[in-house]
């Protein structure tokens, strides 16, 4: 009997992180395509994790073709409505780590309506462009921040209507069609269904 065919190859080279707080899911082969910015923002993140004393959080995410989803926690000053520490935990490819790295450290500081500013130029901005493949991930994480804003005011009593005033959703929009799960929109199904749950009684 002849020798075997080896149908499982290991690439030579390849950066794979595993910690309690990220794990990537997508095998790289050498980092071709990323900025020497966002590599060193892979390479240097301290912001991992949630922080003590979060009390907001959110997700998003894909599962399809791969798993690439983050989560964010945030610390919220109530009297001044700022981001006053931010964390985060990934799953998924080198950008999707260094975006939620680098919008937890463009969040810090910023009152909620500064941080709901922030959209995927920005963070392109701040790692210095992603690959092309990777675009995904400076949505995921813009849209990661309004649902950390939304679960903030919902923790706070925000009924449908008040959220609609403060993080307006489009589920037509493009941001929204490429997250296949997301925090704010199930939060905003559980409010309906509860608003409709209380009509039918009154």
């Amino acid at each position: 009997m002849g020798e075997s065919r080896n149908v499982y190859v290991e690439p030579d080279d390849r950066a794979v992180i595993r910690t309690s707080d990220v794990y990537q899911t997508a095998v790289e082969i050498g980092t071709t395509g990323y900025s020497d910015t966002l590599l060193a923002i892979v390479a240097n993140f301290e912001n991992s994790g949630a922080p003590e004393g979060f009390n907001a959080q959110s997700m998003v995410g894909k599962s399809k073709r791969g798993e690439v989803a983050l989560r964010l926690f945030a610390v919220i000053d109530p009297e001044t409505e700022t981001f006053t520490r931010a964390g985060f935990k990934t799953r998924g490819c080198l950008a999707m780590t260094a975006c939620a790295s680098a919008v937890c450290s463009m969040i810090e500081g910023k009152t909620l309506s500064e941080a709901l500013v922030i959209g995927p130029d920005e963070v392109r901005d701040a790692v210095d462009g992603v690959p092309w493949d990777k675009v995904h991930t400076l949505y995921f994480v813009a849209e990661g921040v309004r649902a950390l804003v939304g679960d903030y005011f919902i923790g706070q009593g925000a009924a449908l209507a008040d959220l609609d005033a403060v993080v307006p959703c489009d589920e037509c929009s493009i941001p929204c069609a490429m997250c296949e799960h997301c925090s704010l929109r199930d939060a905003r199904v559980e409010l309906l269904v509860d608003s409709l749950r209380e009509a039918g009684r009154s």
